[in-house]
């Protein structure tokens, strides 16, 4: 197989997330209105997100699992789909406090929800769909797109600590 369609949705993400970066830092003061009430309060929708990162993190150590307990290798993936969905659900209960009100410094927040959302969708699609053109090239997207949400996850973390700007 081929790297070059690897290396082009990578190169490409990593273009969109420059692009994303650079509105976000242009309209970054328009934000400053006042929010209404939350559905989830602050504190909680951070825990959500931080237990979310970590099921995710877990889901993510599928590949080394495999390799170390090759015969196991159909409860690594039943392991790595299931942690992948909860974490799903978390990050959807933690941007549920912000998701209700877009503004415009939530641009990286959601580009990594949005991320996330496609990871997982296409992680189902590789593994329960029999059709052979998704079997086929549903990695040249998951591997990349994995690796971009975490790019992005961690601007958004960097992003909302105030370190970035």
């Amino acid at each position: 197989m081929s790297k070059a369609p690897l290396f082009a949705v990578l190169a490409a993400s990593l273009l969109l997330i420059t692009a994303l970066l650079a509105l976000d830092l242009e309209v970054c003061g328009v934000h400053q209105q006042r929010a209404p009430r939350r559905p989830i309060p602050r504190d909680i929708a951070h825990w959500f997100g931080w237990l979310g990162l970590a099921l995710f993190a877990l889901s993510t150590s599928y590949s080394a699992l495999k390799r170390c307990s090759p015969r196991s290798v159909r409860t690594w993936l039943l392991f790595h789909c299931t942690t992948g969905l909860l974490s799903l659900l978390l990050a959807a209960l933690h941007a549920a406090s912000w998701l209700y009100v877009p503004r415009p410094g939530y641009f990286i927040s959601f580009f990594a929800f949005l991320l996330m959302i496609i990871i997982v969708t296409s992680g189902l699609l590789g593994r329960y769909v029999k059709v052979k053109s998704v079997k086929e090239n549903w990695r040249v997207l998951h591997l990349p797109l994995t690796i971009t949400f975490y790019i992005a996850l961690a601007f958004h973390i960097l992003e909302k600590m105030g370190v970035l700007w």
